[in-house]
């Protein structure tokens, strides 16, 4: 019977430790991964961002769609499974928001600003894109990013899954 009780003991707190740890994952409300990255500008300061990821092809294809708002810092990464010309569009997003496009180095080659609410109007990379960071409508000149800036953070390393 001690035994038993131990046991029982054990395997709650063991239970309750793997539910804690579960629980700490990063994963944004919409159950999408959580990452960080750091765009390094070219005027030498770092700006550090809290990422959805983006990595399936449904979750590409949803991306920050109905969303009321993005706050500052925050922002999505969409993962493509191979370099290309990537084209873009706002439909059903119902903030303005601003697209760098990156390449496989981690250099932003195009930026999108203030793309406009609901518009379906298609935004091209401008060259062959491996990943594109949606932020707030506003952060990109605010922050003075340019094409040329560097990122990086684990948020690069996620592999896209199709």
């Amino acid at each position: 019977m001690r035994f038993a009780s131990s046991y029982h003991r054990l395997a709650s707190a063991l239970g309750a430790l793997f539910l804690v740890g579960w629980l700490a994952l990063p994963v944004a409300a919409q159950g999408l991964p959580v990452s960080t990255l750091v765009i390094a500008a070219q005027d030498g300061k770092a700006h550090e961002f809290e990422v959805e990821v983006a990595a399936s092809e449904q979750s590409r294809a949803t991306g920050l769609m109905n969303r009321k708002s993005l706050a500052e810092g925050k922002g999505m990464i969409f993962v493509f499974p191979q370099p290309k010309e990537v084209m873009m569009w706002m439909k059903d997003t119902l903030i303005p928001l601003d697209m760098l496009f990156i390449d496989t180095s981690g250099k932003v080659i195009n930026i999108a600003e203030n793309a406009r609410p609901m518009d379906e109007t298609i935004i091209p990379s401008r060259g062959v894109s491996a990943y594109v960071v949606e932020l707030a409508g506003g952060e990109a000149s605010r922050l003075h990013l340019a094409a040329g800036d560097k990122v990086s953070g684990p948020a690069l390393g996620f592999k896209a899954r199709d």
